[in-house]
């Protein structure tokens, strides 16, 4: 009885009236981490407070701009905002659903069943009318502190030269993908994962990264990482590379086992070639969910009606989507393979 008593002096605290109207400001559910679940083909966001009042806000959507699968962002578009209507009826499939319950509430056992259970019972339940929900969606994985790594190389953001402003980020081997976001800074097929790393002895650079050669440039940014004339990208066996392996790493000549790149006294064996890495990484991405304009009527008959300007909801955080990346010189092949595709089914045409 004091929960049931708790909960109703919650929602009575909720409101205040002007006129007869009823405006609510916020809720203690506002702001918050989201958690998705699809369930009969809506995506559905929610979250729950089991502290003093049983109580939880879910978002129900069913929108042909969002993704198919719940396992990906909202939306990977970072670019444009997404606009979805809230339907005015209690079976709408855009709605926002908040309610208070009897007991203590496990939230994905609540709202991703196709029959929720039977227990905690719901004492009220408001359910929205009109309104607009607005998700803005970001790349999660951008900033300058020590664990920002948009790339996953374990270099930091701000080491490769991210601009916050967007307008001069560092590209150290001009390629067209910044460090940042570029898995091989150099552009030497050795992926900068395994090249910024020095073990206990090794030469390092003034910022404590490998530099094999003691030139100063970190290994990482050096395409010739021995400094041997030949390109760390060309000291690579063509038998190799034409079966698809172009790591340098992999031409390995001297006893000591330590590749050809590393060794500037084996230089003579070398093939030219233009292949690059897969730079394809995974990224991170976070949608800000905003619903303005809305009511919340309760579902008992009573008619009463909350009434919000904007209700920031919270967000929904999602890691490890696939980011496919291009070189410009990767652009540039499938351009001209696209192009030669579409010649050669126009000739099939005519």
């Amino acid at each position: 009885m004091k929960k049931i008593f708790a909960a109703l002096l919650f929602s009575f605290a909720l409101y205040s009236c002007d006129d007869g109207d009823i405006t609510v400001t916020s809720f203690d559910l506002e702001d918050s981490n989201l958690t998705p679940c699809e369930i009969d083909g809506k995506k559905v966001l929610w979250v729950v407070n089991n502290e003093d009042v049983y109580e939880s806000m879910s978002l129900e959507l069913d929108d042909s701009r969002l993704n198919d699968s719940i396992a990906d962002a909202l939306t990977l578009n970072v670019e444009d905002t997404l606009e979805i209507t809230l339907g005015g009826e209690s079976n709408s499939r855009n709605r926002l659903v908040y309610r208070i319950y009897d007991g203590e509430i496990t939230g994905r056992d609540y709202f991703c069943q196709g029959v929720p259970p039977g227990s905690p019972r719901v004492l009220e339940e408001y359910v929205s009318a009109g309104g607009t929900v607005t998700i803005t969606t970001s790349f999660n994985d951008l900033g300058l502190n020590e664990d920002a790594d948009a790339d996953g190389d374990k270099v930091p953001n701000e080491v490769e030269g991210f601009d916050p402003n967007g307008g001069n980020h560092l590209d150290t081997d001009g390629d067209g993908i910044p460090n940042y976001l570029d898995i091989d800074d150099d552009n030497d097929n050795v992926p900068t994962e395994s090249e910024y790393n020095a073990d206990p002895g090794d030469p390092t650079s003034e910022n404590g990264y490998l530099d094999t050669d003691e030139d100063g440039i970190p290994n990482y940014l050096d395409p010739d990482d021995d400094n041997d004339g030949v390109l760390t990208r060309h000291e690579v066996r063509q038998s190799e590379v034409e079966a698809g392996n172009i790591d340098p790493r992999s031409l390995i000549i001297a006893d000591d086992g330590d590749p050809n790149y590393l060794k500037k006294e084996l230089s003579e064996i070398s093939f030219e070639h233009e292949n690059q890495l897969d730079h394809s990484i995974n990224r991170d991405y976070r949608s800000n969910i905003v619903i303005e304009d809305f009511n919340l009527i309760r579902q008992d008959g009573s008619g009463e009606d909350i009434r919000f300007d904007s209700y920031n909801l919270g967000r929904l955080v999602v890691n490890n989507i696939p980011f496919e990346l291009l070189t410009n010189r990767q652009q540039e092949l499938l351009d001209a393979e696209e192009e030669n595709e579409e010649e050669t089914e126009e000739t099939s045409t005519n």
